[in-house]
């Protein structure tokens, strides 16, 4: 099993470089990371992707993956300028991940308001046309993208994950299943894998409880790792 580490515990108090410097010295050498500003700028320019790169070699340090947050983007969301942005900012994070290396780029699958959401055929549909256009290049790229589970996502579940990623007839679309996300909205995690085994590009790790959203050390909730 090729085991990684992302930053996201990193995100508010260093860089993507510090980052990986710390924990490159705890024997660490894969890493997914978190294109979330100050840690790691998503429209940062080509000169500091490429610095960034040169960084990565001279460590002998591989960035498999880049998680672009559903923070301040949203593909699922009312406003077309959102969805224009966030489309616009995928296209940058291809363009990092080419200079990089990095074989994936992490994709949630949209945010959607719990209390006050719009209708499921309109979410489904704005998310959808926006996965196309960054699948189309994504593929130009040679570089796949994994549709993660987030409990707020269009796509919360194992099954609505395939689902989704079955419209696609492409090898560049995947899942990255994280399984405190499956367990705090009440799925079986175990059950969950197994729908998904064809398709994982990358599982996440992490424990959580049920009554409160985490992502903390293996032990510290509820998740049945065994």
């Amino acid at each position: 099993m090729r085991i990684g580490i992302n930053t996201m515990s990193f995100m508010w108090r260093a860089s993507a470089r510090e980052a990986l410097e710390i924990l490159a010295r705890e024997g660490y050498r894969r890493f997914e990371i978190m294109a979330q500003p100050p840690h790691f700028d998503p429209t940062m320019s080509a000169a500091d992707a490429q610095a960034f790169a040169r960084f990565l070699r001279d460590a002998g340090l591989t960035v498999e993956s880049i998680n672009l947050p559903s923070l301040d983007q949203n593909m699922a969301s009312a406003s077309r300028e959102m969805r224009a942005y966030s489309v616009g900012l995928y296209e940058r994070v291809i363009a990092i991940a080419q200079t990089i290396g990095a074989e994936a780029i992490i994709v949630v699958t949209g945010r959607v308001n719990p209390l006050i959401a719009p209708p499921r055929a309109d979410v489904e549909g704005w998310f959808g046309d926006g996965f196309e256009q960054i699948l189309r290049m994504a593929e130009h790229a040679g570089i796949s993208l994994l549709l993660e589970n987030i409990p707020i996502g269009v796509n919360a579940t194992a099954q609505g994950m395939i689902d989704f990623a079955s419209r696609f007839d492409s090898p560049r679309v995947g899942i990255c299943y994280d399984i405190a996300n499956a367990h705090f909205i009440g799925e079986d995690v175990a059950a969950g894998v197994h729908t998904l085994k064809s398709s994982l590009g990358i599982v996440h790790l992490s424990d959580t409880n049920r009554d409160k959203w985490r992502h903390d050390p293996i032990g510290m909730g509820s998740c049945d790792f065994a």
